[in-house]
């Protein structure tokens, strides 16, 4: 399993940039080389739903003909997303514990220092160093403090801080992971910094500063790492992008349910028991799996069958976050921590009341709900419904639909 070190120095296309062309295809945008598709070097089509994202990729594939820096170019971030990350292999989650001892900011916040001061008083960079890594701290504290809730530091033997860089982490997206692990093995930037980078809470020029306070890179490298982070950036916001041209759920709602939406009233509570009830929740579950497995729909939780207003607060969960906390905590237990990359949550406010959507892309290998005291089942969806398989539907069913092309 590459690392993306490894995997970005190895990267090679077999191309024609003459023959390179996109094409709208029914599903998404694929860039073809000839007659057939562009594949990444792990056999996945380039093709995404975002024409804006293909677009830079081919780009930045004819730009890398005359470049001897690829490694953070969107055809390297997006073959490392897909062949890797969204294979259900993710080489940096294997060596956290020597990741995490080797970040400065993460010795400062568990070994109890008070402050960081890498050149000494007389340097000229001692200034510039101190008022950087001051700011910096600022924005970890404001981020510990938003994730601090999300955990149960009773029932982890990680010092809370770990633990909160680890939760984050696994909230990325498998995008925005690839992005992470651009800055981490090739600038050997640390967890905490990219991290920052990614999730917006810093900015191009904070990051480098940054790098360059803690003598993790040189100050003469100024230029050309914030032109890294800037590639990195470009690929991250038309991604983003596309995620802000989802459907608005007031839209959906008004269009009813039908192939790809589907309304739930709760996630977990029973509102004729006026109780939980995990069959509620497998109900929630059972959708999602379907969209993943198909051609990808939106969940709307906190709306009735006939489209009017329940509210996520029927739920009685404490705020939005532990709503989705818990959400996100049945996805990965019962369909996989690997399929998050297809999954996206957002809440929308309606009547007052807020609605849960959950976009779910089609995945490229069969999910299967696994479900403590349920049987383990594959659904699909028929029409406006969500149907499970048995057996020998589900073979026929896998060999027709993610055998690779």
């Amino acid at each position: 399993m590459s690392n993306f070190k490894e995997y970005s120095h190895s990267f090679k296309l077999d191309l024609d940039i003459e023959a390179l062309d996109l094409s709208q295809t029914e599903q998404d945008y694929c860039i073809f080389n000839g007659p057939k598709p562009l594949l990444t070097p792990g056999g996945n089509r380039f093709s995404h739903l975002s024409e804006e994202l293909i677009r830079l990729i081919v780009t930045d594939i004819q730009l890398l003909q005359n470049s001897t820096r690829k490694e953070f170019s969107s055809p390297v971030l997006y073959s490392f997303c897909n062949d890797i990350l969204n294979s259900g292999q993710d080489p940096f989650t294997g060596n956290w514990e020597s990741q995490l001892d080797a970040d400065p900011f993460v010795i400062i916040k568990t070994q109890g220092k008070s402050s960081l001061q890498p050149f000494a008083f007389e340097d000229p960079l001692f200034a510039f160093s101190f008022v950087t890594l001051s700011g910096l701290m600022g924005v970890i504290n404001d981020l510990a403090s938003e994730v601090m809730g999300d955990i149960n530091v009773e029932e982890t033997v990680l010092h809370p801080f770990h633990t909160i860089l680890i939760l984050s982490y696994e909230r990325l997206t498998a995008d925005q992971k690839s992005a992470f692990q651009s800055l981490n093995g090739i600038h050997h930037a640390g967890i905490v910094m990219p991290l920052l980078l990614v999730l917006g809470k810093i900015s191009a020029v904070e990051y480098v500063k940054g790098l360059i306070s803690l003598k993790m890179q040189p100050e003469e490298l100024f230029s050309q790492i914030l032109a890294d982070v800037a590639r990195v950036q470009a690929y991250l916001g038309v991604i983003t992008h596309k995620h802000h041209q989802e459907k608005r759920v007031s839209d959906m709602i008004i269009a009813g349910e039908g192939d790809s939406i589907e309304f739930k009233s709760t996630l977990r509570w029973d509102l004729r028991a006026g109780k939980t009830n995990p069959a509620i929740e497998r109900s929630c579950l059972k959708t999602i799996s379907a969209f993943v497995n198909s051609s990808g729909g939106t969940l709307l939780i906190g709306v009735r069958d006939d489209g009017s207003i329940e509210g996520i607060e029927s739920d009685k969960f404490a705020n939005e976050d532990k709503f989705l906390l818990h959400l996100w905590t049945l996805i990965r237990n019962c369909l996989g921590r690997d399929f998050s990359p297809y999954i996206r949550t957002r809440i929308e406010k309606i009547e007052d009341k807020n609605i849960c959507a959950v976009d779910c892309l089609p995945a490229n290998r069969p999910v299967f709900l696994r479900q403590p005291g349920f049987d383990e089942e594959m659904y699909i969806r028929l029409g406006p419904s969500s149907n499970a398989l048995d057996i020998s539907e589900a073979l026929k069913y896998i060999g027709d639909h993610f055998v690779r092309k």
